[in-house]
């Protein structure tokens, strides 16, 4: 009988660590990275490269997720979309339990498929309405898509901003095309449609022209919906010729990797954002000077977005009881997860069929080269039912 004590224990230990042997053969949870390293959007993919680093580390120090640490690697796809499907391919190999990337939209578009096939859940930092019009109950976004969130910026745009007059300036890829169609789309709901509508390009380094086009349209307020570097660029052209017209944003406009190279030109611009290291929330606020004492910079929406991924795969998969990959699939749709339950989420917020997301926003303005909150939004849905997952 004592022999069979001895063994029974012993049997369990080893039915766990065959339950995570398909993500880690070693008994560690491994969540490759892959961001825009180099590139165009470097600045961004080292937002999201650190403070998923900053989640993991956290988690760890408190013993990991079901008593097993988390182990990051990262990939870098050059913000190019052919590159990071090559990537996706190579970490793929390695037999991850999720993968944490992209952050550029068509990047995403180009690679999920990929992780869907492998059956390896995939975070993104990706916003384009592209994405979740593909059907795949595999990805989970880590904000809103622009479905929520232009919805969000034409309410606050018409009806506290009374802007009449709307100029739209969008980069021309998948992210720029998403946002412009739902901004397009939410504007005609309510019978408007923009004085001028110009694309841009992707690194675009003059925008002279549309600046032009702008000013002659007699637009009161111009929607930039670039990526940062060209917002920065765009925001100090548009400065320096002097143009009368407000500009507003969704997210990217009013973001710090915009206002760090932008500079003064920034100020004033004013924006509906999702996440922001000016909020208010205490939780926010802990993580910004945490980040903020490690990697000596602000972190801004792609940083909060990459820590509360992670923190995402944690409470679902904390909720499941085990590390099953399509269970905690299942568990992060239509579901509603809390700060109660996992501090690392920031705020609570509700994952949707199309693994989307809808939590509190934040309206905010740039003065002296930083975000602050003026206002903040509630969801743009609800009430929603939290679901077990056992």
């Amino acid at each position: 009988m004592r022999t069979v004590r001895t063994v029974q224990p012993l049997l369990a230990a080893l039915v766990t660590l065959l339950a995570v042997t398909p993500a880690s053969p070693q008994g560690v949870i491994k969540l490759p990275i892959l961001a825009e390293i180099t590139g165009g959007g470097a600045s961004v993919g080292a937002m999201w490269r650190d403070a998923v680093n900053l989640a993991v580390e956290d988690i760890n120090k408190k013993g990991g997720i079901l008593g097993l640490k988390l182990e990051t690697s990262v990939q870098d796809t050059q913000t190019d979309p052919p590159t990071s499907v090559a990537v996706m391919r190579r970490v793929l190999n390695d037999k991850p339990f999720a993968i944490f990337g992209t952050v550029y939209s068509s990047s995403t578009v180009a690679n999920m498929d990929i992780a869907r096939q492998a059956g390896v859940p995939q975070f993104t930092g990706s916003e384009s309405i592209i994405i979740t019009q593909k059907g795949n109950d595999n990805i989970f976004l880590t904000s809103f898509t622009q479905d929520t969130g232009m919805a969000k910026q034409v309410r606050w745009m018409l009806d506290a901003l009374k802007a009449e007059k709307i100029a739209l300036i969008w980069v021309n890829n998948a992210f720029g095309k998403g946002g412009h169609d739902m901004f397009v789309h939410f504007l005609k709901e309510r019978g408007k449609a923009p004085v001028v509508d110009i694309s841009t390009e992707v690194q675009q380094a003059d925008f002279t022209p549309e600046l032009t086009k702008v000013r002659a349209s007699g637009a009161t307020h111009v929607m930039v919906y670039n990526h940062e570097e060209e917002n920065a660029r765009f925001m100090i052209q548009l400065r320096k010729m002097g143009l009368a017209v407000e500009p507003v944003g969704e997210t990217t406009l009013c973001a710090q990797t915009t206002i760090t190279p932008g500079g003064g030109a920034v100020n004033g611009a004013r924006c509906h954002v999702g996440l922001t290291a000016g909020s208010p929330v205490p939780l926010m606020v802990d993580m910004s000077r945490r980040f903020q004492e490690k990697y000596n910079r602000v972190p801004d929406h792609n940083a909060f977005k990459g820590y509360i991924g992670v923190h995402m795969l944690k409470a679902a998969v904390q909720r499941v009881g085990s590390w099953d990959q399509a269970k905690v699939r299942a568990c992060l749709h239509n579901n509603v997860f809390t700060t109660a339950e996992e501090a690392g989420l920031l705020m609570d917020l509700y994952v949707n069929e199309k693994g989307s997301l809808d939590r509190p926003s934040f309206i905010v303005e740039v003065k002296d080269q930083k975000s602050v909150v003026t206002k903040t939004v509630g969801m743009l849905g609800g009430p929603y039912n939290t679901r077990p997952c056992k």
